[in-house]
């Protein structure tokens, strides 16, 4: 469900609610619960804009279970992964479906009827039909049995999952997804063992997860969702890893404090009866006001024509007077809610006071005998129709209107004024004829009675009840629907506090029931054979439920989405009856998908021991060793009674990382328009700022500021706060700053060992950088974040936590070391909290050695020789207590890619400037520059355009705004475009083809849109059919399809990427794989541990491209061990946003085609990565002698020699973005953190050696350092 714009809204009004994070910001949780309709639907119709666009059932299964272990993975929850699918509906919500069936279905049909006409070959395989994701198709029934099969392997063979329940609620249990999730979350908060510190994240991209979300009043609730990019074209999509994927990370204990200062007013007016938890509820009631998935909004409230703050600004006027709250858990007040509506009611007048001021301005200039002229005709027809009588007892009918009620319309005078009393008379006149004309027209109605407007109010009422039932309680009728396309006007919704409002329960439809009723007659052939006549059989009892065409009505709206479909209601008894006859023809197969059953919740079991088969074994190997467990829950079991009230917020809760809050800063706050920037762009309507106040400590100098915070840790960026260890503090004069070694990290929080300090006054340029540094945070925290942070004396610099690192101590000890960024950062004294303690929860912690290092255990090298091979810890219970750890390591034999990178140049594309390709194809570098970006063609002549559609008839091979290009194609360096001789091909092609659009374009070179009409004036011309040739032509080329790139990723060419892939094949053939047993120092060991993701393993490794790279993270998209190489840098940022775009050496699933021939490219980040070449440049350049081995492994590693990377195709920028310093040798410094002694230093002298079987050569070697 959700509701249209209101989750922009929201995040407009409240800046900091929704924060942009990566995948290494987001904090820890307890519970993961997806609503998974939204991935099935991104995994299947990525883009319905495409009409060429196919892809298989078995694709799309893998992209779902690629996509669930990432977001498991991003997550990581400790106690309970929650995947829910939308089971049957209830009826209330079927007529929106029903909507979006039909109007799917009709859309789908216009694209492939438009492209037809085009002239546009399709493909001959049958398109996804997403109407398919419905309960009971058989495409739900073949993906719950994927879904079955994806749990049990993951609980089977992850280690992550062992600790986790896992529960699947597929299409077979009745109801919503969100709303299953939430009964499991009201039941868990009845039961008396529940804990209020439970970490909640809910997925999904329905924007009323937050309403939902705040119904539980659990304090730690977040939803996450990837970011929403406003503005732009749906067929932009683009298919990034999830290292890449922006995610928007939206805190409900911030949206708590920001609807109590929205509400704050009403503490002086209500005073000890303020209740926020009440306010919260009633704040949800108002959300539904403005239209959801099960009634219409109500007349003219709209989101963007600022209808919240109109339902709040009168909520918070009539509160005092009302004498209680609106939504009291879940349950309707109807007196407080209709004294609400009455104050509510006065838009009513006040709106259409506008439409009159309008209307005598135009009876002024036609003297119409009507202001409103269809509400005149609509008036004149009824009385031809019915009799004045009847007319005359309609009108009196809107009883709501009628001046005796003590509501006048504005501007009315004086009553001894007749000409006012005559506009008064016409506007209350117009007034009733204005809202008469709209049920008339809108609803089909004849006679606008007082018996139909208390059926209106009460549909409408009954429908705010069963929401709120829906939505504190569950589904207390599936049966219930609100029968109207249309809402009545506030002024109308009267008389309804003495109303009864009761539900029958009634049972949920089965699952075939449900597709009749939604599915259009297109989609036909996912119904079983005997049930699709009804839908096109002329003589089916209900033919009249499946319309071919049907009309839409905007009714206020702007988007085409939102627009009312226009199709009649099911009535449920003809539908049954005429399904009955057809249930004897169904098959044993279809009987068994026609059922309902219960949710199942799976956990890990090692004494469980079975096979279990793959329902596509050719795509998924069969579980060998499958250890789930897995139960079935009673589908009543988490249902709670009417009489629930959730636990309320503890304000004794534990501070959490990453779950910000506005405590901890003294600041006050208020509306204004700002133009805060949270999507793209400004914000049109007011945002509630935040202005943090002076310290009372006074003016802070700089030597105090220094005392307080040098050399320890601190919370920066309020309100998402993260932990820094400070370095240096300046107040743009005079600067301390920490004397440490390089290397050295350590955080001085004892009064016994003070923090070594160096002061120095800073130079010209240090004062204007500090100056810069100031308006840059200032303009951030405005600008972003809505917060007015004011003058600013002192400035933090400081290094951002990054993860923690076991670190070997004395006597075969080992400690979790906090590990701080490299990078550092400037902060603003006064946005810095530092006395708070944060709860990190105690993650399996290792005291020894032997814990950390227990036998079988994986691990990496990051000590010469054999830097970056992966091992199996051996038994060291012999060596363990001189601290030593015994590995048996594998050293694969390795591609030679030397010969490949000093001849690179003879297969690297070539780039030439604009006007090199210019001269060449006698035209100018003007128009170079223009074709390969955008060229936009709209209708009709520039004199008289026609309407406001327009073609992109551009090449599209760079993106300015976006810093993109093509690689291949397209490069841009430090001062201009450079093209490559494939442009030059196409713009020759396209020149010959069609020269009219060069000329015009050339004859008009300060227009941004050309016109059909202007480029083919001729009458025998046809500028729509020249326009679908190019944009045809366009499509049908093989750049269409090549996707872009950063400009600020460095990259290797696919003529370079498919030389290396054929060392790699060659490497393979010779199967030369090496075991060596070694004994070792802890400290040149890397264990794979999720504690320690994030943390980069070896600090000191410089990155290039061509470098050999091994993964070193579990649970990740790439396996374990894998090798690969560097083919592209990304620069970011902060270094832990750097991603490296690595060509591995085999394919896997989740695999990305990076200029290669087949997926196994990924981007990967820092802490994901050994440096291999890395490890081979330190041991070439080390003078001393690093291991003696007999018999000596055979090293197939040209590659560790030393090479000059002058002259690479890529430019030769830094990976991050403030670029201060040019990187003449391609080389990138790895994200590091943490100290750790030289990995190449120190000789290693041999113990014994024996030869293996094949071409396994053993080694046993003790590693000791001098």
């Amino acid at each position: 469900m959700g509701v249209p714009k209101f989750y922009r809204w929201i995040s407009e009004r409240y800046p900091c609610l929704s924060e942009v994070v990566k995948e290494h910001q987001i904090p820890e949780f307890d519970n993961l619960y997806l609503d998974m309709n939204g991935i099935i639907h991104q995994c299947s119709h990525p883009n319905d804009e495409d009409v060429h666009f196919r892809i298989s059932e078995e694709k799309i299964f893998a992209d779902i279970f690629h996509y669930l272990e990432v977001l498991f993975r991003i997550i990581k929850p400790r106690k309970v992964f929650f995947m829910a699918v939308d089971g049957v509906a209830p009826r209330a919500k079927m007529n929106q479906q029903r909507g979006r069936r039909f109007r799917s279905a009709k859309e789908a049909e216009d694209k492939i009827k438009k492209a037809l006409e085009k002239g546009e070959v399709l493909p001959t395989e049958a398109r996804f039909d997403s109407n398919c994701i419905t309960p009971g198709t058989d495409f739900m029934a073949r993906l719950q049995e994927q879904l079955k099969y994806f749990v049990n392997n993951k609980i089977s063979t992850d280690t992550l999952w062992h600790n986790v329940r896992v529960y699947l609620s597929g299409h077979e249990t009745p109801g919503e997804g969100e709303h299953k999730i939430m009964e499991f979350i009201r039941s868990e908060n009845a039961t008396p063992e529940h804990n209020p510190n439970t970490r909640h994240c809910l997925y999904g991209l329905d924007a009323d997860l937050m309403m939902l979300g705040l119904t539980s009043h659990e304090p730690n609730f977040s939803l996450l969702r990837e970011e929403v990019r406003f503005g732009g074209k749906k067929s932009q999509k683009r298919i990034t890893a999830p290292e890449e994927t922006t995610f928007h990370l939206l805190h409900l204990s911030l949206m708590r404090e920001y609807i109590d200062y929205e509400f704050s007013s009403l503490r002086n007016h209500i005073g000890s009866d303020y209740d926020l938890e009440r306010i919260i509820d009633d704040w949800i009631l108002m959300g539904f006001l403005v239209g959801n998935d099960f009634i219409p909004h109500l007349p003219h409230l709209h989101i963007n024509h600022d209808a919240l703050p109109l339902l709040y600004k009168t909520y918070i006027t009539v509160l005092p007077s009302l004498g209680g709250y609106l939504n009291e858990n879940g349950h309707l007040n109807l007196r407080t809610f209709e004294k609400y509506l009455e104050k509510l009611a006065e838009f009513d007048r006040e709106h259409f006071n506008d439409v009159f001021v309008d209307l005598k301005w135009f009876e002024s200039k036609v003297g119409n005998k009507y202001l409103n002229e269809a509400a005149g005709l609509a008036a004149e027809k009824e009385a031809a129709c019915k009799g004045a009588n009847k007319s005359q007892d309609s009108s009196l009918g809107l009883a709501a209107l009628t001046p005796s009620d003590g509501v006048t319309g504005k501007g009315k005078g004086t009553v001894g004024d007749d000409d006012e009393e005559e506009e008064d008379d016409m506007f209350e006149t117009e007034f009733r004829q204005y809202k008469r004309t709209y049920y008339m027209t809108k609803m089909g109605v004849d006679v606008v009675s007082d018996e139909f407007l208390a059926r209106q109010a009460k549909c409408y009422v009954e429908g705010i009840q069963w929401i709120l039932h829906y939505y504190y309680h569950g589904v207390q009728s599936w049966s219930w629907y609100y029968p109207y396309h249309y809402a009545p006007f506030l002024s109308d919704i009267r008389n309804i506090a003495g109303l009864k409002l009761t539900f029958d329960l009634g049972k949920p439809f089965m699952p075939f029931q449900q597709l009749l009723a939604v599915l259009p007659a297109a989609s036909k052939e996912l119904l079983p054979t005997s049930y699709r006549p009804l839908m096109t059989s002329e003589i089916s009892p209900i033919i009249e439920y499946y319309p071919l065409d049907f009309k839409t009505d905007l009714n206020g709206k702007q988007q085409e989405w939102e627009a009312v479909v226009l199709i009649p209601f099911i009535d449920e008894r003809c539908l049954l009856a005429a399904m009955e006859p057809c249930n004897h023809k169904l098959t044993k197969e279809e009987k068994a998908r026609n059922c309902h059953t219960e949710c199942e919740v799976y956990t890990y079991d090692g004494e469980m021991d079975f096979p279990y088969t793959s329902p596509l074994p050719h795509l998924f190997p069969d579980i060998i060793h499958c250890h789930a467990r897995n139960a079935y829950i009673p589908m009543d079991a988490w249902h709670v009674p009417l009489d629930h009230v959730s636990r309320r917020l503890d304000r004794s809760a534990l501070y959490f990382c990453g779950f910000p809050t506005l405590q901890h800063i003294k600041h006050k706050y208020f509306k204004r328009k700002s133009g805060v920037v949270v999507f793209q762009q400004s914000s049109r309507g007011e945002n509630m700022m935040l202005e943090i106040l002076p310290s009372e400590e006074g003016e802070m100098l700089c030597d105090d500021v220094a005392a307080q915070v040098l050399g320890k840790s601190v919370f920066v960026n309020w309100p998402h706060l993260e932990e820094s260890r400070i370095i240096a503090v300046s107040d743009g004069e005079t600067k301390f700053s920490l004397e440490e070694p390089p290397g050295v990290q350590r955080v001085y929080d004892s009064p016994s060992t003070p923090p070594p300090t160096r002061v120095v006054c800073l130079s010209d340029k240090e004062q204007k950088d500090w100056v810069k540094d100031v308006q840059g945070i200032t303009e951030h925290f405005l600008k972003r974040k809505g917060i007015m942070v004011n003058e600013t004396e002192v400035v933090l610099y400081g290094q951002l936590l990054t993860g923690r690192k076991y670190v070997p101590k004395a006597n075969g000890a080992v400690e979790l070391e906090k590990q701080w960024a490299k990078q550092v950062l400037p902060f603003a004294f006064q946005t810095v909290v530092k006395d708070i303690e944060a709860f990190y929860s105690s993650l399996t912690c290792f005291k020894s050695l032997d814990e950390l290092f227990p036998q079988a255990t994986t691990v990496f090298m990051v000590g010469n020789p054999y830097y970056g091979a992966m091992g199996e810890v051996q038994d060291s219970s012999d060596v363990i207590k001189d601290g030593r750890v015994r590995v048996v390591f594998n050293v694969p034999h390795e591609p030679q890619l030397e010969p490949l990178i000093q001849n690179q140049h003879k297969y690297c594309v070539r780039y030439s400037p604009g006007y090199v390709l210019a001269s060449r194809l006698g035209t100018t570098s003007y128009l170079v520059s223009r074709f390969s970006g955008s060229i936009f063609i709209g209708r009709g002549s520039k004199r008289n355009p026609c309407g406001e559609q327009k073609a992109n008839v551009g090449l599209n091979l760079k993106f300015n705004k976006k810093n993109e290009e093509v690689p291949g194609y397209t490069k841009r360096t430090e001062k201009e475009w450079v093209y490559s001789a494939a442009v030059e091909e196409l713009l020759g092609e396209y020149l010959d083809r069609f020269p009219e659009v060069f000329n015009t374009v050339s004859r008009n070179s300060h227009d941004d849109v050309f016109y059909e009409d202007d480029i083919w004036p001729g009458v025998d011309q046809n500028g729509a059919e020249k326009v679908a040739e190019i944009t045809s032509w366009l499509k049908g080329h093989p750049v269409s399809s090549i996707s872009r790139a950063s400009c600020d990723l460095q990259v290797l060419d696919s003529a370079i990427v498919e030389r290396i892939e054929d060392a790699v094949e060659k490497a393979k053939v010779k199967k030369s794989t090496k075991k060596v047993r070694v004994t070792v120092k802890p400290h040149l060991l890397f264990r794979p541990l999720e504690q320690q993701q994030g943390v980069v393993p070896d600090p000191d490794a410089e990155y290039r491209l061509f470098d050999r790279v091994v993964n070193i993270r579990e649970s990740f998209t790439v396996p374990l061990g894998l090798r690969g190489t560097v083919v592209g840098i990304k620069g970011a940022e902060r270094e832990a946003e750097v991603l490296y775009e690595v060509l591995f050496d085999e394919d896997f699933a989740g695999g990305l085609n990076v200029r290669s021939s087949s997926p196994r490219g990924y981007r990967v980040p820092p802490c994901a990565l050994i440096n291999l070449s890395h490890g081979g440049r330190a041991d070439h350049t080390s003078h001393k002698l690093t291991a003696i081995v007999k018999p000596q492994p055979v090293a197939g590693a040209n590659f560790h020699s030393q090479r000059q990377l002058a002259g690479l195709n890529h430019s030769p920028r830094s990976p991050f973005i403030p670029m201060q310093h040019n990187n003449k040798q391609g080389v990138v410094k790895a994200a590091s953190q943490g100290n750790r002694n030289s990995p190449s230093k120190g000789p290693f002298q041999k113990q014994q050696g024996r030869v293996g079987a094949r071409s396994h050569v053993y080694s046993d070697i003790l590693l000791r350092l001098y």
